[in-house]
């Protein structure tokens, strides 16, 4: 999609040169945002299709994280075991940013300018996203499942046309969990611990709007993001100094274990609440185990603590996605750990919706086409989700319902009481209400089916 204009040749008058540099230079900026007809789509040959992927693959934010790139790549393994897309195999070469946003955008470079990649797929961390979405849709290239529940990424296509979700959005979710903190305890005082982030932003206002606020360093404690390796100390000493009941976290997995962790020392012990990509079992423990907290213990730190999830959860092995996809994670995932968890299940996933993807987008495959597939037809992409997804011309957000559960002593999360109600709202000032959905089954050949 770059132009290369060769204007050394040119011996005119000054003043058409001028003239003939300005109808060259409209002419490049044209080709920037639209490419000649017939041109090659990036990425995108006969035999293959390259995905870019951005990660925090080391770090502090990356215990967790840094497995699901290794889970998608298993799934299109599988997918090319079976042919691939319309006989293309899928590629994913991914890039690790140690959620940085200097090095995010590095790295997207040298995928876009390098790799020459034809989307971009399943990137993690808000504030690293940031960092690129502009330049990402600027060019036109495809920025799908974006593992960021960040609103504003989605909720205006005409600023951010290629870019979708691979979640609901964090606003979306605090409201449903902010309704059964006002239904369930309502006589608690109620704190929080969000990272200074457009994450933990998003997180303060889906529980504001539905009505759970909190005061500033009394029973609102933050920290910036990447800053939790070294102990969140000072913050658990203030909430519990303040006599919060009720802690909500919105942050990162690695951020929430070293709550715990830091509550754990000086005997606090108060009811967690936390925002879904937070509160990873298998993450929750490495991180305590790591700080010499035995697993028995740690599991009994994460019992009782209350999350959402739009997903099943990994612990369920009568799922048949779960089944499906626990099965493709021991065949083909090569990570250095391929522990199954919700990590890997939320990769995987990734990976089914994008095949889905390409294979609607059809064998004529370009970066507009897949852009309006997806925009068109967001019921023929079913997943693992227990929630539709809610794309369309006027929204890119993903999953549109969350359920709430607790973990119990075997670090499972289960509905809360044992029935599982999904429920459903907006980012916006809409209501929360319960979902009625079924989720269409999984082929036995464990590949999406759009027809």
């Amino acid at each position: 999609m770059n132009a290369v204009i060769n204007l050394a040749s040119l011996s005119r008058s000054p003043r058409k040169s001028i003239a003939v540099i300005s109808v060259a230079l409209a002419g490049a900026l044209a080709l920037t945002a639209m490419p000649a007809q017939g041109a090659s789509t990036p990425g995108v040959s006969d035999t293959e299709i390259v995905l870019g992927m951005q990660l925090p693959q080391t770090g502090p934010a990356s215990p967790g994280y840094n497995k699901v790139d290794d889970a998608m790549r298993a799934y299109f393994d599988y997918v090319n075991s079976k042919g691939g897309v319309y006989g293309r195999k899928i590629t994913l070469v991914a890039k690790d940013d140690t959620y940085k946003a200097g090095l995010t955008v590095t790295s997207a470079s040298a995928l876009i300018n390098k790799d020459k990649v034809f989307a971009m797929v399943g990137s993690i961390g808000t504030q690293t996203h940031i960092s690129v979405i502009k330049d990402i849709n600027r060019r036109g290239i495809p920025d799908l499942f974006v593992n960021s529940g960040y609103s504003g990424f989605y909720t205006d296509p005409k600023k951010y046309p290629t870019t979708f979700g691979a979640l609901g959005t964090y606003v979306a979710e605090a409201k449903i969990l902010g309704k059964y903190i006002k239904e369930n305890l309502a006589t608690k005082n109620v704190g929080i611990l969000y990272q200074t982030d457009d994450f933990g932003r998003n997180t303060v206002e889906g529980l504001t709007t539905a009505g759970v606020t909190f005061t500033a360093k009394k029973t609102a404690a933050t920290f910036i993001a990447g800053t939790q390796a070294g102990g969140l100390d000072a913050q658990m000493q203030q909430l519990k100094d303040n006599n919060v009941d009720v802690v909500i976290i919105g942050a990162v997995a690695s951020a929430f274990a070293t709550a715990v962790g830091s509550a754990n020392k000086i005997g606090y012990k108060p009811q967690y609440i936390v925002i879904s990509v937070g509160s990873d079992a298998t993450t929750f423990q490495t991180i305590l185990g790591s700080k010499g907290i035995a697993p028995a213990v740690s599991a009994g730190l994460l019992a009782g603590t209350i999350s959402a999830s739009h997903a099943p959860s990994p612990g369920e092995a009568d799922d048949e996605f779960v089944k499906a996809f626990k099965k493709i994670n021991d065949d083909f995932n090569k990570g250095p750990s391929k522990t199954w968890d919700n990590n890997v299940l939320q990769g995987m996933n990734i990976g089914y919706v994008t095949t889905a993807a390409l294979m609607g987008a059809g064998k004529d495959l370009t970066r507009e086409g897949i852009i309006k597939y997806i925009e068109n037809n967001p019921l023929k992409l079913s997943s693992a989700a227990l929630a539709p997804l809610g794309y369309s011309a006027t929204t890119h957000e993903a999953f549109t319902g969350f359920w709430i559960g607790k973990y119990d002593a075997t670090t499972v999360l289960k509905p809360i009481d044992g029935t599982r109600k999904v429920w459903t709202t907006d980012s916006a000032k809409g209501p929360v209400t319960e979902l009625k959905y079924t989720r269409p089954a999984i082929a036995a050949d464990a590949l999406p089916k759009v027809g």
